[in-house]
């Protein structure tokens, strides 16, 4: 299996999305067999096994297609593992913005000097699989001082009736002093596989807002680890939101190793039908004075399953160190399922950090003060609980975002049934 898809990489040649070289890959597939051997725990009925997910009737494959400038205005799109690749560069001049392929050949010192530093190739199963069997990805690099006023785009888009297995690797740097916001979509109608990595580096003073909007089909599997390290007074956001999928496991990681170095993690999801959500967040402070904030909304309804596991890591020269870490989560039906796991090692002193989570239900007051205003008891369920993710949904950078957000969750709420208990 690996054998081949390492084949079809050497044989197309600069037409591959692949930037993984072949000893990398076995070394990777390797991993990924030793994980297999490894038990996982998972929450009470929970529907998928790790160590043995299904590939059959997956479609692996690379390549890239010629299209019109036009169709990729929005900055690098993929279809599937195919790369859209647009007649002339497109997007902002003074930014490097290209497949992570094509930056390997390009960039070769700049992007071997990031790839695999951030996100270890062994973190864990998934990053192991995504290593062996990479291809495709994005590179975006914004030099110091740069400061973008538009969101760079990264879509991938399922192709029409194919199960494809989609392996992206997305490597970012900010320069010092230089600002960007990215949003990387998750899109389309088809049961695939998408199994990636994103690594961002920070530059001294550097900030970064890197958003994440996943809205695949519900029978898709988006499995994904980001990572992210921080220089000196560098300040990094990821905003989450997961609202596709029959399974969606997102792994953040946050290194905050210089001086005053700032991280925000907000995220949400709503497990619905039979779907499992598992999230987990790890914040690292190594530099002094470092801040963190982690702000996590969820709800299940139907027969969803939703876990979050949260983990806060003080090391022993992150002093005056200022962290929080708090999860809410909604259930909204008998057989729906929510579990919280925070956790905080503290090696530092004069620290202050905290965690919290919540796992509740609508509260009755609430909707009866609701429907004492005329709204029917149905649209009061509604409007509390898209209400409830607000905290959330505030934190994300823009206007649009958070409106998009929103319309997408209330799609979701109205699916459900008018009695959530139910």
């Amino acid at each position: 299996m690996l054998a081949a898809a390492t084949d079809e990489l050497e044989d197309l040649g600069r037409q591959s999305g692949g930037a993984i070289d072949a000893l990398a890959r076995r070394r990777a597939f390797d991993a990924y067999v030793r994980f297999g051997r490894e038990a996982s725990r998972f929450p009470p009925r929970w529907r998928h096994d790790y160590a043995a997910l299904p590939f059959d009737d997956l479609e692996w494959s690379s390549g890239r297609m010629a299209v019109a400038a036009t169709q990729s205005a929005a900055g690098l799109v993929h279809a599937g593992s195919t790369y859209l690749e647009p007649p002339a560069a497109a997007g902002d001049p003074r930014i490097v913005l290209t497949s992570l392929a094509d930056a390997a050949r390009a960039l070769p010192e700049r992007v071997a000097a990031l790839r695999g530093h951030i996100v270890k190739y062994d973190a864990d199963r998934f990053t192991a699989l995504a290593n062996a069997f990479q291809n495709c990805g994005a590179f975006v690099d914004v030099p110091e001082g740069v400061e973008l006023d538009e969101p760079v785009q990264l879509v991938w888009t399922s192709r029409p009736g194919v199960a494809s297995a989609v392996f992206p690797h997305t490597i970012v740097r900010l320069g010092a002093h230089a600002r960007a916001t990215i949003v990387e979509r998750h899109l389309g109608e088809a049961e695939s596989f998408v199994c990636g990595i994103v690594e961002v580096e920070l530059g001294p003073r550097a900030r970064l807002d890197y958003v994440v909007f996943q809205q695949a089909d519900g029978a898709a599997r988006v499995v994904f680890r980001r990572g992210a390290s921080c220089a000196d007074g560098a300040s990094m956001a990821w905003h989450v939101a997961d609202l596709g999928g029959a399974l969606a496991r997102t792994a953040l990681d946050l290194h905050l190793g210089g001086t005053g170095a700032r991280g925000d993690i907000n995220a949400l999801f709503f497990a619905t039908g039979f779907a499992n959500v598992d999230l987990s967040v790890d914040v690292g402070h190594a530099g002094a004075e470092s801040e963190s904030q982690t702000i996590v909304r969820s709800a299940a309804s139907d027969r969803g399953h939703g876990r979050f596991t949260g983990a806060i890591d003080v090391g022993p020269a992150a002093h005056d160190c200022r962290a929080s870490m708090r999860d809410d989560a909604l259930v909204l039906s008998r057989d729906a399922y929510l579990e919280a796991i925070p956790a905080l090692a503290i090696g530092a002193h004069d620290v202050s950090v905290s965690h919290a989570a919540t796992v509740g239900s609508l509260d009755e007051e609430q909707l009866f003060y609701v429907q004492s205003r005329g709204v029917a008891r149905g649209a009061a369920e509604r409007m509390i609980a898209l209400a409830f993710f607000e905290p959330a949904i505030a934190r994300f950078p823009s206007d649009a975002l958070r409106e998009e957000v929103r319309s997408a969750l209330d799609t979701r709420l109205e699916e459900v049934p008018d009695t959530f208990t139910s």
